[in-house]
């Protein structure tokens, strides 16, 4: 609900983690859950955010341990947005790659 688009709604688990940081920041104004990749080799239990930047959101690419999934963010301010999701997500014990 909230902030979340509603053209896909199947989440990893990693992924409803950083969404969930993400939906908790006042700088994001909408969510939208991309396509899974799955059956990837394992990555060892190691969860991993790689975040990058576009001109009004922030593309998340997060790995957990045999999956992939992209989150568009869309927010009002790129780097506060960005510095929140990155600092939840490392307190989470994700690596986190910018």
């Amino acid at each position: 609900g909230g902030k979340y688009t509603r053209s896909h709604t199947t989440v990893v688990p990693a992924a409803g983690i950083i969404a969930d940081i993400a939906h908790t920041s006042g700088y994001v104004t909408k969510i939208s859950l991309g396509f899974i990749k799955a059956g990837l080799p394992g990555a060892k239990g190691n969860r991993r955010v790689k975040i990058s930047e576009e001109v009004s959101s922030i593309v998340l690419s997060v790995r957990d341990n045999t999956s992939q999934q992209e989150l568009r963010v869309y927010v009002t301010d790129v780097t506060k947005a960005k510095q929140v999701i990155a600092s939840g997500a490392r307190r989470l014990g994700f690596d986190v790659v910018e």
